[in-house]
C-alpha cells in the first residue's frame, strides 16, 4: 500500500506540473504572443509596409520567460554585454562651439562597402550613446545588410567632452540637421535612413516636422525613411505615469534623473559658465521633471517643464512628416503618454505599428533573448523595403484599421 500511494502521489505531482505548463503555454500562446495592429492610411507605404515588412503580419513573440515588460525594459540592458562594436569617431563642432560626434561602426569588410550603399544614422536614448546595446546589435544587423552606420553621440555623451554651456533635449534638433549634413557631405551618392530611440524618437520626429516645413536648408529632410521606437508622444502623459510615487515607472524615473545628475556632474565645469544654472538646487532635484525644471528650461528657453514638454511632444509634429516613418511602440511600455493612432491613420507618409507587449526600447525574442531583437528585424524590414522604392513620399486616398 505505501508503494502504491508513493506512485499514486508522484503521478499527481506529475500531472499537476504537466497541467500547469499547458496552462501556462495556452496563455502565452493566447494571450501574450499577438499580431501588431497597424494604423496607417491605404496607398503606396502601406502596401509597401504589408508586402514587405512580413514581421509586422506575423505574431511578436517575446520570450517566455521574460514578457513582462519591466522585465524586458532592464534585461535589455545586458543586450551591450553581448555584442562588440568597434567605431571610428568623428567630432563635429557645432556653431555655438558645442561638440558632438558620429560614431562609425566599422565591421570586418568594410572596405568593399560601395560609397552609394545606403547609410543608417541612429539617435540614442536619454543619458546614451554609441555604446548602448541597442546600438551595437541595430549597427550588427545593418553591417550584415551590406549597409553602413553610423551613431550620433550627443553633446557630452559617449565620452564627448562639454565644449560649450549648452546640453541636448527632446526639442533640440540642430545637432541633427548639421549631423545629416555631413554624412551627406561625405557620401553624396548614398540615401540615408534614420533611426531613433525613445529620447532620439522624439528629437528625430520633430526634426522631421520642421523640414517638412522648410525649417533647414536642405530639401526636405535628407532622410529618405525613418524608424522611430519606444517615442512616449505625450510627455505631459508620460511624466504623470513615471511621477506615481512607489511604482514601478517612478522608479526609472529616480534611475534617470540619478544618471542625468552624473552627467551633469561630470560636465560641471562648462555648465558652470551659464549664470542661470544652479548647481546647488541640481543636486537637490529627485525627479525627471525637478532637473527639465533646472537645466533644460534654463538652457533652451522654455518657461516651464510643461512648457518644454509641450514643446518636445511628439503628437503635434506627426501630421507634418513628409518622410515614410514607421513608428514602433508597445502597449506595455513604461513611458507610453499617447498612442497617436489618428495622426498616423491620416498621414500618407507614416504607419504606427503597436504590439501589446516589448516593454521600452526591449523587444527581446528567443530562449536567449540578448541578441538581435525584434525590433532591429523589423527596421531593417522597412529600411529593405524603402531601399528599393524611388518615392521618397507616398500617395494616398483614405485611412483605415489594419490589426487586432
Amino acid at each position: 500500500m505505501s508503494l502504491l500511494a508513493d506512485r499514486a502521489s508522484q503521478l499527481f505531482l506529475c500531472a499537476t506540473i504537466a497541467g500547469g505548463a499547458g496552462i501556462y503555454v495556452w496563455y502565452y500562446l493566447t494571450a501574450i504572443c499577438k499580431q501588431p495592429a497597424l494604423y496607417l492610411m491605404e496607398g503606396k507605404l502601406s502596401s509597401l509596409v504589408l508586402q514587405h515588412c512580413t514581421l509586422l503580419r506575423k505574431q511578436y513573440r517575446p520570450p517566455f520567460w521574460v514578457w513582462n515588460p519591466h522585465a524586458q525594459t532592464v534585461l535589455s540592458a545586458m543586450r551591450t554585454l553581448t555584442c562588440r562594436a568597434k567605431y571610428d569617431r568623428q567630432p563635429i563642432i557645432t556653431q555655438d562651439g558645442g561638440t558632438v560626434a558620429l560614431d562609425w561602426f566599422q565591421p570586418r569588410g568594410l572596405d568593399k562597402i560601395p560609397s552609394d550603399a545606403p547609410i543608417v544614422l541612429i539617435l540614442h536614448g536619454l543619458t546614451g550613446g554609441s555604446g548602448e546595446g541597442y546600438c551595437k546589435w541595430m549597427c550588427s544587423c545593418i553591417a550584415a545588410k551590406g549597409w553602413r552606420s553610423v551613431v550620433l553621440n550627443y553633446r557630452g555623451c559617449a565620452g564627448l567632452e562639454l565644449t560649450s554651456p549648452t546640453l541636448y533635449c527632446a526639442s533640440f534638433t540642430d545637432d541633427v540637421h548639421l549631423a545629416v549634413e555631413e554624412i551627406h557631405h561625405q557620401f553624396p551618392n548614398a540615401r540615408l535612413f534614420a533611426a531613433g530611440y525613445s529620447l532620439g524618437s522624439l528629437i528625430l520626429c520633430k526634426y522631421l516636422a520642421e523640414a517638412a516645413n522648410g525649417t533647414w536648408k536642405l530639401k526636405g529632410s535628407g532622410i529618405s525613411s525613418a524608424v522611430m521606437v519606444s517615442n512616449p508622444f505625450c510627455m505631459h502623459r508620460s511624466k504623470v505615469r513615471v511621477s506615481k510615487p512607489w511604482s514601478a515607472e517612478w522608479l526609472y524615473n529616480i534611475g534617470l534623473a540619478h544618471r542625468i545628475k552624473q552627467y551633469i556632474v561630470e560636465h560641471n565645469l562648462a555648465l558652470s559658465k551659464h549664470a542661470e544654472i544652479d548647481m546647488k538646487s541640481i543636486a537637490e532635484s529627485r525627479t525627471i521633471e525637478h532637473l527639465d525644471e533646472r537645466v533644460v528650461c534654463k538652457l533652451f528657453g522654455h518657461d516651464t517643464a510643461e512648457d518644454y514638454y509641450t514643446a518636445a511632444s511628439s503628437m503635434q509634429f506627426i501630421p507634418q512628416i513628409q518622410t515614410p516613418s514607421l513608428f514602433l511602440i508597445a502597449e506595455d511600455d513604461p513611458f507610453l503618454g499617447h498612442l497617436p493612432i489618428q495622426e498616423c491613420k491620416c498621414n500618407k507618409n507614416t504607419v504606427l505599428a503597436v504590439t501589446t507587449r516589448g516593454g521600452h526600447v526591449a523587444f527581446l525574442q528567443g530562449l536567449w533573448p540578448f541578441g538581435t531583437a525584434w525590433m532591429d528585424q523589423v527596421a531593417m524590414q522597412f529600411f529593405s523595403a524603402c531601399s528599393e522604392s524611388p518615392q521618397t513620399s507616398f500617395d494616398a486616398t483614405s485611412c483605415s484599421e489594419l490589426g487586432s
